[in-house]
């Protein structure tokens, strides 16, 4: 279905969300060893980007959120909250799980390259970049230490991004 012409804050959300849970597939897809992390990564901060971007098109009937990456650090999280309590009968989530969703939504925002931290972080998931020691490195030769995708936060993450996109694809 397609929404052009539609200028409406709930079609832009839906849009999103739609957009994210094809890069949740695409990202998927990538899971295979012979494919490099970077790109399921890549694929991973778009998706939490797009859900974002649905989550702020719906709740606050915000149509202006193309002109940025910088929405994941602070918003994950509060998207991140609202559908854990959804899918756990209204428990709210855990504040040492909060602090771990805010610490994995910063370095998930961080992937993307425009989103460097003052140039404080200058690795992202897409091209190369010259490293504390003026070396270039790589990303599909990176190893992204501070996301562990075999964690349990990594794990609801993904969860709580693919419940809010199916959510705000409707």
């Amino acid at each position: 279905m397609s929404l052009a012409g539609s200028s409406q804050p709930q079609n832009w959300s839906r849009a999103y969300a739609l957009q994210a849970l094809s890069d949740l597939r695409a990202r998927e897809t990538l899971e295979l060893p012979s494919v490099d992390r970077c790109h399921s990564l890549h694929f991973l901060q778009m998706a939490a980007e797009k859900t974002c971007k649905a989550h702020l098109s719906a709740e606050n009937n915000n149509r202006d959120v193309k002109r940025t990456h910088a929405y994941v650090r602070q918003v994950l999280p509060v998207v991140a909250r609202a559908f854990y309590s959804r899918l756990n009968n209204g428990t709210a989530m855990p504040q040492w799980q909060v602090a771990q969703v805010r610490r994995m939504s910063a370095e998930i925002e961080l992937l993307a390259p425009a989103c460097d931290d003052g140039e404080s972080r200058m690795d992202n998931s897409e091209y190369p970049w010259l490293d504390g020691q003026g070396l270039v490195q790589v990303p599909c030769e990176y190893k992204f230490m501070s996301i562990d995708e075999g964690s349990k936060t990594f794990t609801l993450v993904i969860k709580l991004l693919r419940a809010a996109a199916n959510v705000y694809a409707r």
